[in-house]
């Protein structure tokens, strides 16, 4: 009962903060159609991660984008929502993983999110059109990284590739929120078990939440926290998707969830960049 007592306290907790964060924003403009959506897509971005132990912002980001929320306040949406799912994960997998083998890439990763920052400051002056193709453009990028995850990487734990895949998944964190398949094929190359590479996974997401929130709102004002009311407002149905979702991942393994994943992955990717010819 201790992990699914801690579980619901942090939940309390989280709710709790990002309520005192967002009082005095115009948070009422979220409570529509609009954030019901985007609770139903953070709820299944949540099993997905738990099951897999990646692909939320993968999943999440360009949906987020269809419903009309914009690129900022999706990353908020997705970060926010995901913490306590990523915690509570990172939790029941704790024995997997020890904190000496989180510090040094967590670090440089963190070291790298301002270069994504400034890139995702560049980006917002683009068309919805435009931001969505990137979207669709890095999704497919990811989805063939992770193709390589097979592959034999010896010197994936010499100190440059750690600088490359670490420093990339920052710059993609702060870019775009979707920074998980440089890791994911970095922890493969480690040879890893499952529940290793699951809470290592998890681990790397909870260090940025923190610093990532702290420099959009040094970018693009406090009004990135106007998404934490809806993010809060999921995390009921967020948690309990992940708790489905760490099941089922712990039973069924890679063998059937990752090709599925893979493929309504490209199918989002191909619609985020034919989306005006489908219009």
């Amino acid at each position: 009962m201790a992990p699914q007592q801690s579980f619901w306290q942090l939940s309390v907790a989280s709710c709790s903060w990002c309520l005192a964060l967002v009082a005095d924003q115009d948070w009422t403009a979220w409570l529509n159609l609009q954030s019901l959506w985007a609770i139903v897509i953070l709820a299944l971005a949540a099993f997905l991660q738990a099951t897999v132990g990646f692909a939320a912002a993968l999943f999440g980001l360009p949906l987020l984008l269809w419903i009309g929320i914009d690129l900022v306040q999706a990353q908020v949406l997705i970060i926010t929502a995901m913490l306590p799912q990523n915690l509570i994960s990172l939790w029941h997998l704790r024995k997997s993983i020890e904190l000496r083998e989180v510090i040094v890439p967590a670090a440089i990763r963190i070291g790298t999110l301002p270069i994504g920052i400034v890139g995702l400051g560049y980006v917002m002056s683009w068309s919805a059109v435009a931001i969505n193709q990137l979207v669709g453009a890095i999704i497919l990028l990811a989805v063939f990284v992770q193709g390589l995850v097979g592959i034999e990487w010896r010197s994936a734990s010499k100190p440059h590739w750690i600088v490359i895949t670490f420093g990339g998944s920052g710059i993609l964190q702060g870019l775009s929120g979707m920074s998980g398949p440089p890791m994911v094929l970095w922890v493969h190359g480690q040879r890893f078990s499952a529940d290793k590479a699951r809470a290592f996974l998890f681990a790397m997401y909870i260090s940025n939440f923190i610093p990532q929130m702290g420099l959009l709102t040094y970018r693009f004002g406090e009004a990135v926290w106007q998404g934490c009311i809806v993010a809060v407002a999921s995390l009921p149905v967020v948690m309990i998707s992940a708790m489905l979702g760490l099941k089922l991942g712990s039973w069924l393994g890679d063998r059937w969830i990752r090709p599925i994943t893979y493929a309504f992955l490209i199918a989002l990717a191909v619609a985020s960049l034919l989306k005006p010819l489908l219009q």
